[in-house]
């Protein structure tokens, strides 16, 4: 249980921690094209929240719609939890590689795989 929990909690607490970061980064920067970058990425991050929550949200209701109409309600968590997967592997995969790259606008400070 303790796993399943710790998955859906994951992407708030890399989310939080990213914006953190950014806004720690966005006071020590003084160029305005990477601070216009970096609110670029605080928006993005707040509306991979709001994806996340989306998604989540879909699958607790209809985990409970589930237990009050019929067994195929369940066939929302057939697109909800793939989504969530593959919003999350992209975040790791994708996004935190090539941060700095875009906030610096550098395309050799992409980090390989």
């Amino acid at each position: 249980m303790s796993k399943m929990l710790n998955w859906f909690i994951e992407p708030y607490s890399l989310t939080i921690n990213e914006l953190r970061y950014l806004k720690e980064i966005s006071g020590k920067t003084e160029s305005a094209k990477e601070r216009m970058r970096i609110r670029e990425l605080q928006a993005f991050n707040i509306v991979y929240l709001l994806f996340i929550s989306g998604f989540l949200i879909l699958s607790i209701v209809y985990v409970i719609l589930s237990f009050i109409t019929a067994w195929y309600a369940f066939t929302s968590l057939i697109i909800s939890l793939p989504m969530i997967a593959l919003a999350k592997r992209m975040q790791k995969k994708r996004y935190f590689k090539r941060r700095d790259a875009y906030i610096k606008n550098d395309v050799s400070l992409i980090k390989p795989d």
